[in-house]
């Protein structure tokens, strides 16, 4: 993610910190102050922050080290002021793998605030200032279950959702009615925001919303590029793009014609996000409505890390930023 600086690697993962993560603990250093609460209380809030993130860090590696078992690496985690972010190489192709994948992260909360709940049973600790800071911080990772888990979709509640929808019905459907679940419910959070004057809620809200009509916007591509990936052009039907994919010429086409097919036209961080759906590690590129050659979902990855993400794939091509292959030499 751009703008974000590289913390370390754990457990072989790249963890980095975007620099708008800085403005929280410096908003609540400066505001315990202008409150009149003191260095010394402004530094525990700070302090009490941190603890939250490192929490939420160790959310995220339970989604990681969960997709991991089902042989799904992760790129890195990134941690936001709202949150953080596992970047899975691909989604996982079983429903119930998602499902594994997106309770992982919640159960760890759980573990969390269980692991303080059951020290402070056997101790039984007397009331003081690392009592209070315990308890605060085993409430929130309560919170932050419940918070994860309601059915907004790319929240793990969503996900949780999608994979049990994805069960019974096309993975693509189940996408859809997850991600409409998730718009409705970040527009309950919005008008909730704005009744109480909760403009942090309402914040949240519209990255919810935004987040989840980017995932419905995603789940209708494979709909319109039916047969393997390939676009029909105009008002051209499925069977005439099957029969025009027959005649690709090219000796080893057939080896290559059920890879997924995407437009040259798309830029590489959609294409990238399309092909969460497929573990192949190449693809097909089409242009004016044949099949001109293909490329690998490794190269993508590259320009999309180095900050390239919005360029066309035909323009990445045209300036050799990614090669293509023939698919004579396939």
């Amino acid at each position: 993610m751009r703008g974000s600086w590289h913390l370390g690697r754990f457990a072989d993962i790249d963890v980095r910190i975007h620099w708008t993560f800085l403005l929280v603990p410096l908003w609540i250093y400066f505001s315990s102050l202008a409150a009149g609460l003191g260095v010394a209380s402004a530094t525990v809030s700070v302090l009490f922050v941190l603890s939250i993130f490192a929490c939420v860090l160790f959310h995220e590696y339970g989604h990681a080290l969960m997709a991991r078992r089902f042989g799904i690496p992760t790129r890195d985690i990134t941690l936001l002021p709202i949150g953080g972010v596992a970047s899975l190489e691909r989604m996982p192709r079983r429903p119930v793998h998602e499902l594994a994948i997106a309770v992982a992260g919640p159960a760890v909360n759980v573990v969390i605030a269980a692991a303080i709940f059951i020290g402070f049973a056997i101790v039984d600790p007397t009331a003081g200032a690392t009592t209070s800071f315990l308890s605060r911080l085993a409430v929130v990772n309560v919170a932050l279950v419940l918070f994860n888990m309601l059915p907004a979709f790319p929240m793990d509640g969503g996900r949780v959702l999608r994979s049990l929808l994805a069960m019974t019905m096309p993975y693509t459907s189940a996408t859809r009615i997850a991600a409409n679940v998730g718009q409705i419910t970040a527009v309950g959070f919005g008008l909730l925001g704005l009744i109480s004057g909760n403009l942090m809620l309402v914040f949240i809200a519209g990255f919810i919303f935004l987040a989840a009509r980017g995932e419905a916007m995603m789940a209708n591509m494979p709909d319109r590029h039916d047969v393997a990936g390939v676009p029909p052009t105009n008002d051209e039907s499925v069977d005439a793009v099957k029969a025009r994919l027959r005649n690709q010429p090219g000796p080893n086409f057939p080896d290559v014609r059920s890879l997924p097919i995407i437009s040259s036209q798309w830029n590489a961080k959609s294409a990238l996000g399309w092909l969460c759906n497929h573990s192949l590690e190449k693809f097909l590129v089409s242009s004016g409505g044949s099949v001109v050659g293909m490329i690998s979902r490794s190269d993508l990855q590259r320009v999309v890390h180095e900050g390239r993400g919005a360029m066309a794939i035909e323009r990445l091509l045209a300036l050799r930023i990614i090669p293509m292959q023939s698919l004579r030499s396939a």
